[in-house]
């Protein structure tokens, strides 16, 4: 055997949680291109991942007649980013590899929805009524989906620094927040409290894969009610 070369794709990519598709392949043949069988691959994992053979990061595999071996299923992790796929084989007392990429992405959703189109509140109150949204990806209920909820000043996104906010732990005013869906692809969002100020505001929620929904957040004084006529 003289070299160890990739056949196929040499890019892969899931999204977390799920199984890759396809698996790298390398193919060990002598220098006219003819394959060498039972040849040991080995394929590591290497990266900052928690991507796995089924729970190992090293899978060894011989390859068939045509000379060709390829990796076992690769299990996508909870981590996005990328990471390499090493494969190795030993000839004598060298060692031939060749590299494959791959990569996490985040779990999508392409729409949120939600029942609630506008809030009302009174100024440094709580908003009395809740937001809760659907994620779904192609029609179908997007689970474990990270949701950016923003306070928003303009359409192009920009977070505002006054109006309407949620609370940290520790009760302090933050304007923006990451939630996850649940296993229905639905979320709550925690409490909105207005401040002192009114006017109308807005509530922006993205979700990776183009999901987006912008809700309205009015924050005006109760109108007194007009008194009666005198008799």
């Amino acid at each position: 055997m003289a070299q160890l070369d990739e056949s196929g794709s040499t890019t892969f990519t899931a999204t977390e949680g799920t199984t890759f598709a396809d698996t790298p392949t390398v193919k060990a043949a002598t220098a006219s291109g003819t394959g060498v069988g039972k040849v040991l691959v080995r394929f590591e994992i290497v990266g900052d991942t928690d991507a796995s053979f089924g729970g190992s990061k090293v899978a060894e595999v011989r390859t068939g007649v045509n000379g060709q071996a390829s990796a076992p299923a690769i299990q996508a992790g909870e981590k996005t980013g990328e990471f390499s796929i090493r494969a190795s084989a030993k000839v004598g007392l060298r060692v031939l590899t060749a590299d494959f990429t791959a990569t996490v992405t985040a779990r999508q959703a392409d729409a949120l929805t939600s029942a609630t189109a506008a809030l009302t509140g009174a100024p440094g109150a709580q908003f009395a009524e809740t937001v809760e949204v659907k994620a779904t990806l192609d029609g179908a209920a997007a689970a474990g989906v990270e949701v950016t909820a923003k306070m928003i000043k303009n359409p192009e996104g920009d977070l505002n620094d006054a109006g309407p906010y949620f609370k940290d732990a520790d009760g302090k005013a933050v304007r923006t927040l990451t939630l996850t869906t649940g296993a229905d692809g639905t979320l709550k969002l925690p409490a909105i409290y207005a401040d002192d100020t009114a006017g109308t505001y807005t509530l922006r929620l993205l979700a990776p894969g183009g999901g987006k929904l912008d809700v309205e957040l009015k924050v005006a004084v109760a109108e007194s009610p007009s008194p009666s006529p005198s008799p």
